[in-house]
């Protein structure tokens, strides 16, 4: 409970929302690159000119480093999510920061987020030495698993979208339906709606 509370406090020193001029989103995909639905999501942002950021785990991006060059080559940012997918809590900090170290060793970013957006005092005051660490403004759900509603889901997406948001989307096999239902939806939303989207630098 103590470490669920230090981890909300924390997230107010971070990045959520970014003040932005004009109408402008920060989409970023969290688990990959997988195969397949790595594809998709930058084929659904090609249509609209869009870009984002992808916080990729370093044990995929080793597996699957084509896809890796591939998000550099067609210009969106690519970004931390530890190596291993660890949650704060599960280990000590120590191996956490090393954990996240090893990932940058393929990714080579200053831009991390961490898995489940939990981080305890000690992961937080060693990773803010070096990295920019950026959570959401806005949870696409895609990730809710048996819980997922469409409808609810895209509904908050139009209703709560906002200039300068960071929206959470996923680009792994395990959410891969949800986000292949909601995300072309979304996208053409924000492009008739006049939004554009910038990666985070």
């Amino acid at each position: 409970m103590i470490k669920k509370i230090i981890s909300k406090y924390l997230k107010r020193y971070e990045i959520k929302n970014i003040p932005s001029e004009g109408k402008v989103v920060y989409l970023t995909f969290d688990d990959g690159p997988e195969p397949d639905i790595t594809e998709f999501v930058l084929d659904e942002l090609k249509k609209y000119g869009f870009k984002g950021t992808f916080f990729c785990r370093g044990d995929n991006a080793e597996k699957y480093h084509e896809l890796l060059a591939k998000l550099r080559e067609e210009g969106h940012a690519v970004a931390s999510h530890t190596y291993s997918h660890f949650h704060a809590y599960a280990v000590p900090a120590k191996e956490y920061l090393a954990d996240v170290e090893k990932a940058d060793r393929i990714l080579h970013t200053n831009l991390f987020r961490p898995p489940h957006g939990c981080l305890t005092l000690n992961t937080w005051l060693g990773l803010r030495k070096r990295y920019k660490i950026v959570y959401w403004a806005l949870n696409s759900e895609d990730s809710s698993n048996e819980k997922f509603n469409f409808q609810h889901a895209i509904n908050k997406l139009k209703n709560r979208t906002t200039s300068g948001d960071v929206i959470l989307f996923h680009f792994c096999h395990k959410h891969k339906k949800e986000t292949q239902q909601l995300l072309p939806i979304y996208l053409e939303w924000l492009n008739d709606n006049g939004f554009i989207s910038r990666i985070i630098e």
